[in-house]
């Protein structure tokens, strides 16, 4: 008759079993029950076939890692380990078992002085205790994204490698010591020994299974194997080991770092995923031939020590790498979402002026319009104005919006005087409501210049508004001048002074930074989009410190 802790110890069990996670690429049963027959059948058919590729695999790679056997059981290489803790984390702790299963095949592979089966049975338990421990670290407190885009999820995955490695390492040297099977005084260079094969097979092995778990890794892996310069770096990597063990073998340490030159070149070219390939192919290339050279176990460790640095070095250089790149696009990203906010901004202000003498033109005609006595002719003049300003409206946001997209300017041979003339008239009613005098003065005998006429008419319009504001706090005697003449360079300069306070050193340059502005009201974009007018065209665009407000901007008299 069973104990009662026998009874609670497999009611436990079997609860646990039952509450385990179901596979994470399958939909819950619950949303299946239409359906329920078919798909549970099917469902299980997927995993017999999951689990016979797993066994398969761990069996074949388990196997071949005893062609290097050394003391204590203990091989160089155990990429199965990596197999094991990638498919807890994905698929389930439902596979417990049949881990633990495929782990006692592989101790029972084992020489017949170290078959007794309580160490088979203990080792085995260590060893599936490992991996479940890596998984639920790896799957829980010490998540790693199979994206393994972040230098935290390529240090959390070394950690808890090197760490589990080593006490699980320490524990299964430790029983077979326990039990009379190898030399107590050879424990420490067992454990070692241990620490080195499994963390270099799992650091090797597990950065490439997960990215196969990720869509995104999966594509930039087809993506590099498909040009030429990834057959390149394979041809290096064997040219690299081919010419390292082409020395005497007492120097193979000593040349052995030759072989960080094509990690690092393929992790600063394809980041991640190269530098895992490149560390996959060389620890391949480096087995095959030790193995047909005819090394000693001993040998083997020192080398795959050399590994375990060589890998930590190329996945730390590949996703920062990674990390560098995604970033750069990220901020190439927000420099378009900034730009594009500029834009709307320059349209806002643009615009603003233009909208407040539609709306004027309109409301006056709709007074016109109610009046007793229809004044015909000075409807149709206000009409007349509210078409040619929301002409010129639309024409701005064009010019602007095609300049900020591309740079693109309309060129056409213009006077500056008349663009300047045609501002000052449309200025001259808010001028005269603030009892400032407006005046245009130009030299005799300008030549036309090549120029965008609306994009320039922008930069006027707005320096005007700008002297306007200063000026309105001169008092009595208030004037704004437009100067046009040629200067010794032989350009075309527009001059705008004011009698206002002026403009003081600090802020004779800041004044054209974007959204920089003194005015309570103002966006700070006039002066920061008329200067990249300007620019554009060729010319310069300042402002002159000192008492009274001076902004000028030249342009060049045989177009940009």
């Amino acid at each position: 008759m069973q104990s009662r802790a026998a009874r609670l110890a497999r009611g436990v069990t079997r609860q646990l079993w039952d509450n385990l996670p179901m596979d994470k690429a399958y939909p819950p049963l619950g949303s299946l029950l239409p359906n329920a027959q078919p798909l549970i059948a099917t469902f299980w058919q997927h995993v017999s076939v999951r689990a016979a590729v797993f066994v398969l695999i761990y069996m074949m790679l388990d196997r071949l890692t005893y062609l290097f056997p050394a003391r204590f059981g203990v091989t160089p290489f155990n990429p199965e380990a990596a197999i094991a803790v990638v498919m807890l984390m994905f698929c389930g702790m439902r596979y417990v078992p049949l881990v633990f299963l495929a782990a006692l095949w592989g101790e029972f592979s084992l020489p017949p002085a170290m078959k007794p089966w309580s160490v088979l049975l203990i080792n085995s338990a260590l060893l599936t205790a490992s991996y479940v421990l890596m998984a639920w670290l790896l799957g829980g407190r010490f998540r790693v994204n199979a994206d393994m885009d972040t230098r935290r999820d390529v240090v959390r995955l070394m950690g808890v490698t090197l760490v589990c490695m080593l006490l699980c390492g320490i524990a299964y040297v430790g029983v077979l010591v326990a039990h009379g099977i190898g030399p107590a005084d050879r424990y420490f260079n067992g454990a070692r020994r241990f620490f080195i094969g499994y963390s270099v097979g799992i650091l090797i092995a597990a950065p490439l299974l997960l990215m196969c778990f990720s869509a995104k890794r999966r594509a930039r892996f087809a993506q590099v194997l498909q040009g030429p310069e990834a057959w390149l770096h394979i041809a290096v990597i064997v040219a690299c080991i081919s010419w390292v063990f082409l020395q005497d073998k007492q120097d193979h340490v000593r040349f052995f770092y030759v072989l960080f030159l094509p990690v690092i070149w393929a992790a600063a070219r394809f980041g991640l995923v190269g530098a895992s390939g490149a560390l996959a192919l060389i620890q391949t290339g480096v087995f095959v031939v030790m193995y047909f050279s005819g090394y000693q176990p001993l040998s083997v460790f020192e080398l795959q020590l050399l590994l375990i640095a060589l890998s930590i070095t190329g996945l730390l250089l590949g996703v920062t790498i990674d990390e560098q790149q995604r970033m750069a696009s990220d901020f190439r990203e927000s420099l378009r979402l900034a730009a594009a906010g500029e834009m709307a901004a320059a349209i806002t202000h643009e615009i603003n002026q233009p909208l407040t003498a539609l709306s004027g033109y309109a409301t006056t005609g709709q007074l016109m319009a109610s009046a007793p006595e229809l004044d015909r002719a000075r409807l149709n003049d206000a009409m007349t104005k509210l078409v040619e300003e929301s002409r010129r409206t639309a024409a701005v946001v064009r010019r602007l919006r095609d300049f900020f997209r591309s740079g693109a300017t309309r060129l056409e041979c213009v006077l500056l005087a008349d663009i300047a003339a045609r501002v000052v008239i449309s200025l001259q009613a808010r001028a005269k409501a603030t009892s400032i005098s407006l005046t245009c003065e130009t030299q005799d005998k300008l030549a036309p210049v090549l120029v965008d006429a609306v994009q320039i008419e922008v930069v006027l319009r707005n320096l005007l508004m700008n002297a306007l504001d200063s000026a309105v706090h001169a008092g009595t005697g208030a004037s704004v001048v437009v100067s046009i003449a040629v200067n010794k360079a032989g350009m075309q300069q527009v001059e705008v002074r004011d009698s206002g306070k002026g403009i003081s050193s600090a802020d004779a340059e800041r004044m054209f930074e974007s959204f920089v502005t003194t005015k309570t009201s103002g966006m700070g974009m006039g002066l920061a989009i008329s200067r990249a007018i300007v620019e554009a065209h060729g010319g310069l665009l300042w402002a002159v410190p000192g008492a009274g407000g001076r902004l000028c901007f030249t342009l060049p008299q045989d177009g940009p």
